[in-house]
């Protein structure tokens, strides 16, 4: 987890306005509660990073997706994350099944969430801020 990377994203979303930590892996910035994850490059797979969605995710009203740096983030209402989350088809963790698996390719700008390769453009969430 790197802190500096998130802190920067989160600076970014934020536009001036303070962040306020509240509760596990989750800020508060003015009325919007964000949660917040960060997933480390990948030397083997360039591009390619996995994140999960579970209760906790859901709790929030933003979902902010740190891809190895702050310069490539994805910021996404939970409506995103909840339609993910509950897909019929959506990768079930192994030893959680509460929580859902998915993998973003900052390439193509992509969220890759259920069988038969069901994915969800990103590129609107790109470096986004709150409203």
């Amino acid at each position: 987890m790197n802190n500096v990377e998130k802190n920067t994203a989160l600076e970014k979303i934020a536009r001036g306005a303070t962040v306020k930590t509240e509760g596990n892996a989750k800020v508060r910035i003015g009325k919007s509660v964000v949660h917040v994850r960060y997933c480390s490059p990948n030397t083997k797979a360039p591009g390619k990073f996995k994140f999960n969605i579970n209760p906790n995710t859901l709790s929030a009203d933003y979902e902010l997706w740190v891809c190895g740096s702050a310069t490539i983030y994805y910021l996404m209402p939970i409506s995103v994350m909840r339609g993910i989350y509950e897909n019929p088809n959506a990768y079930v963790d192994r030893r959680h099944p509460d929580i859902r698996v998915v993998s973003v390719d900052t390439h193509s700008h992509t969220v890759t969430f259920a069988s038969g390769g069901v994915s969800h453009s990103l590129r609107g969430f790109l470096g986004a801020t709150l409203p």
